[in-house]
């Protein structure tokens, strides 16, 4: 039966409606029989229709699922409702285009000027006189319902294709954001190498302007000295398909170059073409430079300890080649080693950098100042090397242990003088270290150097880069040490 509709039913609150009507024909003929006649007609072959009483209606379902409009010339020509009609066409969405066939009065050679501009207005109609045929109207019909069936198809495609946009924007959009919320640089290249993408760290890392780096641009910030092998070691991965990995230095954009470590794999498609390359820049710089440190320190160490090593063993074996006897030399010994000893741990304190002078020479005497005003100290507080420092505590003990021995410490009125200071000597500067003794015992020059006086002059202008003199006069001994200023910390001498 057909449906005869005077107010439209709403498709969208009735789908089977709207289902039924997708490919239906709209018959709008409201004089004699022409509605019944198309109706059943087209029933006969399969075709639904719907029935409409004036343009009002058709105008109505427009907007809806409907496959073709037949319409007669004489409901256009009635103009009720042609404003509607109008506007629904022309508020089709950009897919849609409703057929119209026209059904024509054949009798009429002049068509009045209004029922023409109504068939104009349809903008996709097709013309059919009457009296016609009953297969040129089903072949009409048939054709009109397969160009209105593409349209939906066309609907559909467009429809996929706008949902497949908006998931591939919001897949975008998560890779970008999860990509720029990472620490890493994240780049992308082509499967020939061409980089296309990357992420806001490479930009904030080396302050290029977007899209400059594009390409093989990305090289000109690669450290000079790391260029050639980085471009080796991608091409390599370019042509075998390998994973890329290699550390480089990268011009960051404060100017400096920073350690970062490549990382680059392939991603490939079904029959394992490689149809992109994934990458990432890790900063390793801090990582690096502590490696360096540890290095340095390692060496620095073992340096030390083979110094320290050295000293220990030209302690004792010219101790006991030059004592007297088995307990002056364990007791020599002890005293030296155990001094050597305390100004390790200060030294261990300073981080074995620099530390004060004055901290060094009243840690080396504070052993042999029994009472005040016996050793007296006078000199500025000047940074001192962890070498110099080392040679010099030595070297004050061995004074020191000589004075309490033998000389100015060895009575009750005797006392030693400590001067210190730095003079301009031209264009530069040079540092004065004066040992003096009085009120102690006439002094003699010994008839043999021993370990102490060896060290004392050799050693210590060794490490200091400069002379040392001990001078034996009558009324006390005397130890001068002259050096340049920049002495005092140079670290390149090594134990003499």
């Amino acid at each position: 039966m057909p449906i005869v509709i005077g107010r439209p039913t709403d498709p969208r609150q009735d789908p089977d409606a709207a289902t039924d009507g997708r490919l239906s024909v709209v018959v709008l003929a409201p004089r004699g029989r022409d509605a019944a006649v198309a109706v059943d007609l087209l029933g006969k072959v399969g075709i639904p229709s719907i029935v409409v009483r004036d343009i009002g209606g058709l105008a109505s379902l427009i907007g809806d699922c409907i496959g073709v409009a037949l319409v007669t010339e004489e409901a256009l020509a009635a103009g009720t409702g042609d404003r509607r009609l109008i506007e629904a066409l022309s508020g089709q969405p950009s897919w849609s285009d409703v057929p119209f066939i026209v059904l024509a009065n054949g009798t009429v050679h002049h068509r009045p000027a209004r029922a023409g501009m109504a068939i104009d207005a349809l903008q996709n109609a097709v013309l059919l006189s009457r009296p016609l045929h009953a297969e040129e109207l089903v072949r009409s019909v048939r054709s009109a319902l397969k160009a209105r069936a593409r349209q939906y198809e066309a609907r559909d495609r467009m429809q996929e294709l706008q949902m497949r946009e908006a998931q591939l924007y919001e897949s975008e959009a998560k890779f970008h954001a999860i990509a720029d919320s990472v620490d890493q640089i994240i780049w992308s290249t082509q499967p020939d190498g061409y980089h296309d993408y990357y992420n806001s760290r490479w930009y904030e890392f080396t302050g290029m302007p977007q899209g400059s780096t594009d390409g093989e641009r990305w090289a000109d910030l690669f450290h000079p000295d790391d260029l050639s092998r980085t471009w080796e070691r991608w091409r390599h991965s370019l042509e075998s398909g390998q994973p890329y990995e290699i550390e480089y230095r990268l011009k960051h954009h404060s100017g400096e170059y920073r350690w970062v470590l490549g990382r680059a794999q392939p991603v490939r498609d079904a029959e394992g073409r490689i149809i992109r390359w994934y990458g990432s820049c890790t900063d390793i710089n801090r990582i690096k430079l502590e490696e360096e440190q540890r290095r340095l320190m390692l060496g620095e160490m073992n340096h030390r300890v083979k110094n320290s090593m050295a000293m220990v063993h030209a302690i004792v074996s010219q101790t006991l080649r030059q004592a007297e006897s088995l307990d002056d030399a364990r007791t020599s010994i002890q005293s030296r080693v155990g001094m050597m000893a305390q100004a390790h741990d200060r030294l261990v304190k300073a981080t074995w950098t620099e530390t004060s002078i004055t901290e060094v020479i009243e840690a080396a005497l504070t052993p042999h100042r029994m009472k005040d005003g016996r050793i007296i100290l006078e000199g500025p507080d000047l940074p001192i090397g962890s070498k110099q420092a080392l040679a010099l505590t030595m070297a004050l003990h061995e004074l020191a242990t000589n004075a309490a021995k033998y000389g100015a410490l060895s009575n009750d009125g005797g006392h030693v003088r400590v001067q210190w200071c730095e003079t301009p000597c031209g264009n530069e500067r040079e540092f004065h270290l004066n040992w003096t003794e009085a009120d102690g015992p006439p002094v003699a020059p010994p008839s043999r150097k021993g370990f102490g006086s060896r060290m004392i002059e050799q050693a210590l202008a060794g490490y200091f880069n400069g002379s040392a003199e001990l001078i034996y006069k009558q009324d006390g001994l005397v130890f001068e040490l002259r050096a340049p200023s920049e002495g005092l910390s140079q670290q390149d001498n090594g134990f003499v």
